[in-house]
């Protein structure tokens, strides 16, 4: 395993965390446009970045960035087109298949680790990926008798997906960047891509004219206390997305995120009070039951390289 770390608490609460901002930024997308929805959670995640490099002494390092300003203008774009490309999607499908859709991104992730680096994924490690996926789509009550691949909807989806995938890569790349003034740290990234992509949001918010919809959040308080919430989430992500990104393969941490609908459901059910179906929690099941069997796999690789390397 990457970085040699034997913690994997944060492969485990990347979900929960990234479960809880969906919920919270669905709901508050159900209140305004996307693009007003996406530029208010990027200002709020703007000043919790700021605080937290403030507290880090980091602010100085925003400006040494030499030899890495296209890989973070290029991980922003991505940010916003992975963002952008779901929007539509939901606008033209139904969330359950969009959702399941995007998860989609771990067959991605892992070609591209298969295809372009090499990465040697066994068949083990291959079927228990499809169970899981298999178990999300259950999970999210995904109907496929009139699924058609083609819809412009599932189309968008993937689209997310393969962007989301890229920009993975993109991130570690950057992590591991040498050429640098100096080492690219998390947070620099995150802030790079947080603004770069609030302001392309902002811009679509002015084209689109909904921009003047800002007002319409402050005068509900629930309103308010969602959008507060899937900032924070927003901020949680970039901080425990990008550590697991620099400690773990990229294949391992998005297997992990697999299990975000899981999540994902029992906050609704807890805070909404929305019912699931035994099919659904028999997803649960089976989604968690794929993430085990990853887990293993991955831990007797790790020992058996280990055992070579000495």
């Amino acid at each position: 395993m990457e970085g040699k770390q034997n913690n994997t608490w944060s492969l485990f609460i990347l979900p929960v965390i990234w479960g809880t901002y969906y919920v919270a930024s669905q709901k508050l997308v159900g209140y305004t446009s996307v693009f007003v929805s996406g530029l208010l959670i990027r200002l709020v995640t703007f000043f919790l970045l700021l605080l937290i490099m403030c507290k880090k002494g980091e602010i100085g390092n925003l400006f040494r960035v030499k030899g890495a300003r296209h890989r973070l203008c290029i991980i922003g774009t991505l940010g916003f087109l992975l963002d952008v490309t779901a929007f539509i999607g939901l606008s033209l499908s139904s969330a359950a298949t969009g959702t399941a859709l995007l998860k989609t991104d771990v067959i991605m992730v892992n070609l591209i680790s298969v295809l372009i680096y090499k990465k040697k994924l066994n068949w083990k490690s291959w079927g228990y990926t499809f169970i899981m996926l298999f178990g999300v789509f259950m999970v999210m009550g995904v109907n496929f008798t009139n699924f058609k691949i083609s819809d412009k909807g599932n189309i968008f989806f993937l689209l997310s997906a393969l962007f989301v995938s890229i920009n993975a890569f993109v991130i570690k790349g950057t992590q591991n960047k040498k050429n640098v003034e100096i080492p690219v740290s998390d947070d620099v990234i995150a802030f790079y891509n947080n603004g770069i992509t609030m302001i392309l949001f902002a811009i679509s918010a002015i084209v689109t004219g909904t921009v003047g919809q800002v007002k319409n959040v402050f005068a509900d308080g629930h309103v308010v206390l969602a959008m507060a919430l899937a900032a924070l989430g927003q901020t949680m992500v970039y901080v425990v997305y990008y550590y697991n990104l620099r400690n773990y393969a990229v294949w391992l941490v998005k297997i992990c995120l697999l299990l975000m609908p899981i999540f994902s459901a029992l906050v609704t059910l807890v805070l909404f009070h929305e019912k699931l179906a035994i099919m659904q929690y028999v997803g649960m099941v089976i989604v968690i039951l794929g993430a085990i069997g990853i887990l293993m796999q991955q831990r007797t690789t790790d020992e058996i390289q280990e055992k070579e390397s000495n």
